[in-house]
């Protein structure tokens, strides 16, 4: 909540003394009192809890920065299917709800035939493939209908990625936007040569530090109708207070974790 605005200071649409906001990652942000930049600043619209709000900005706008990568290419859309791995996170599920809103072809990439239960609860009509079982690229093929995987979207890395990279056809790209995996992604130049792949890296950071004011008003802007529209999609593992970090940190990195744990002041 706003306290006070400098004099003069040019803040964005709704922002303003006693509303509600929310912050880029920002230092000092787990704390009771923060004074951010107004570039950082961006109001928070009533229609969405606190609990929605406090993931508004780095899920939603990675959401909408995978999904401006994959339209660029020319088969996204049309007859290439979008295949992502950790399907069932966060920034997995809105991009399935996009991707469902939007009528893109789609094929979810779990790590367990639970998370792949769970994944199908919610979205019924996606295909989910577990990489629990061996020759899961056959059934994502299988599952793409005979339709050439154009695009992937991959934040694990390693030896998954290299997977993703064979499953793609001629001309296709992987975009990676996350470090899970320890080991680097094994790849031949051959496999690049061979088949004219892209490999693309997206990430907030960059995002924020690149991005033109106005580039980041219509992002932020579509961000905030993707919470609005996929309110259910934002999904509290747990809540902590200020006093329970270590525990906060222990469960966000709990395996099997389902959702997004939140430190409340």
């Amino acid at each position: 909540m706003v306290a006070a605005i400098g004099p003069g200071t040019p803040v964005a649409p709704g922002v303003e003394v006693g509303g509600r906001v929310t912050v880029f990652p920002y230092p000092g942000a787990w704390s009771q009192w923060i004074v951010a930049d107004t570039e950082v600043v961006v109001a928070v619209p009533d229609e969405l809890p606190d609990e929605v709000a406090a993931q508004l900005l780095a899920n939603p706008l990675t959401t909408v920065m995978l999904r401006r990568a994959a339209q660029e290419h020319p088969a996204f859309g049309y007859d290439g299917v979008l295949v992502q791995t950790a399907a069932g996170s966060s920034v997995g599920r809105l991009v399935t709800g996009v991707s469902q809103f939007h009528h893109f072809g789609l094929v979810n990439v779990v790590r367990s035939d639970r998370g792949a239960a769970e994944l199908r609860r919610r979205f019924p009509d996606v295909p989910v493939v577990s990489t629990e079982h061996p020759g899961w690229t056959d059934a994502v093929r299988e599952a793409a209908g005979g339709r050439p995987v154009s695009v992937a979207l991959d934040p694990i890395g390693g030896k998954l990625a290299e997977s993703l990279l064979d499953l793609l056809t001629p001309g296709g790209k992987l975009v990676g936007y996350g470090l899970i995996a320890e080991e680097p992604i094994p790849l031949h130049a051959s496999t690049l040569l061979n088949k004219s792949l892209t490999l693309q890296g997206k990430n907030i950071g960059r995002w924020l530090s690149e991005a033109s004011a106005e580039r980041r008003a219509s992002d932020v802007a579509t961000a905030q109708q993707i919470a609005l529209g996929l309110k259910d999609q934002f999904v509290v593992a747990a809540e902590y207070g200020l006093g329970e970090l270590t525990g906060a940190v222990e469960h966000a990195v709990r395996p099997g974790k389902v959702g997004t744990v939140l430190v409340r002041p």
